[in-house]
């Protein structure tokens, strides 16, 4: 059964606040509890919420359940991921070096994804998830 888009973005918000949390315990944890530099919380947090929100967003936004195209799905998703990874390391070591104030660190990781969010939306519906047999119509003139 196809989902609206509605819909979708409904379900990957929530998937999304999930692995939020996921993250930000991590994060918190590593930087605060570990005393971890701020890579090494942006890493533990990158892996604990891209799991939580790979699973929700294949299997429970887009409801990709068969394994069939599951390595395009999850190296689309991982390159997506990585990306913004990336950034909120960089601005998390820029934000800790400007400020050595925790909350703005986490503030400043956190900050990195919500501004992705929109983004990362749109690819993962158009790009990564995408029906392979999704047929685009078009007229000629």
């Amino acid at each position: 059964m196809a989902r609206s888009v509605r819909g979708r973005f409904l379900r990957f918000a929530l998937g999304s606040a999930f692995a939020t949390g996921a993250s930000a315990l991590a994060f918190a944890l590593a930087y605060r509890g570990l005393h971890a530099g701020p890579q090494v919380a942006s890493v533990t947090a990158f892996a604990a919420g891209a799991s939580v929100n790979f699973v929700c967003s294949r299997f429970w936004a887009w409801s990709r359940r068969q394994r069939l195209g599951l390595g395009r799905d999850l190296a689309g998703y991982l390159a997506l991921a990585v990306t913004t990874a990336l950034a909120a390391a960089a601005v998390t070591t820029v934000a800790e070096r400007y400020t050595r104030a925790w909350v703005l660190v986490e503030a400043s990781y956190f900050g990195t994804y919500a501004a992705m969010f929109l983004v990362k939306f749109v690819l993962l519906d158009r790009v990564v998830f995408r029906s392979r047999h999704h047929v685009v119509k078009t007229t000629r003139v």
